[in-house]
């Protein structure tokens, strides 16, 4: 489970997120939403390590991972993306989500093996693009 409670970070005189909380149990899908300049990508960069808050906690599965950095949060099982994709042009869906698959760092090994590329053309509802 992660459990973000009461993270705040501000910058210089800017309130980006007064107290946040939020917990997403594992196999869980939780959606960020809100308008532009509401905190979000402050809150996820907070959560992955990108940024240190200010004060309150983030914590996967117990661990404290607050302010660690995104190279220890990616090792727990914590990390971002950006929206700015790119894509393979000369690859089909199933190997461009296969080359994702791959070197996705999110992902740890155990879980990678575990998991098939049908499966997640299936979960994404790719599958009738894959080839």
């Amino acid at each position: 489970m992660l459990s973000v409670e009461a993270v705040s970070k501000t910058f210089g005189g800017v309130q980006a997120l007064r107290s946040a909380s939020l917990t997403c149990e594992a196999g869980e899908i939780l959606g960020l939403i809100g308008p532009n300049g509401a905190g979000k990508s402050t809150l996820v960069n907070a959560i992955s390590g990108v940024l240190k808050p200010d004060s309150g906690s983030v914590r996967l599965a117990g661990e404290e991972i607050t302010g660690r950095g995104p190279e220890h949060c990616a090792r727990a099982g914590v990390s971002r993306t950006f929206q700015t994709i790119r894509l393979f042009k000369d690859l089909t869906v199933r190997q461009n989500v296969e080359v994702a698959h791959i070197t996705c760092r999110a992902v740890r090994p155990d879980a990678a093996r575990r998991i098939g590329i049908d499966q997640l053309l299936q979960q994404y509802e790719l599958a009738s693009f894959a080839d």
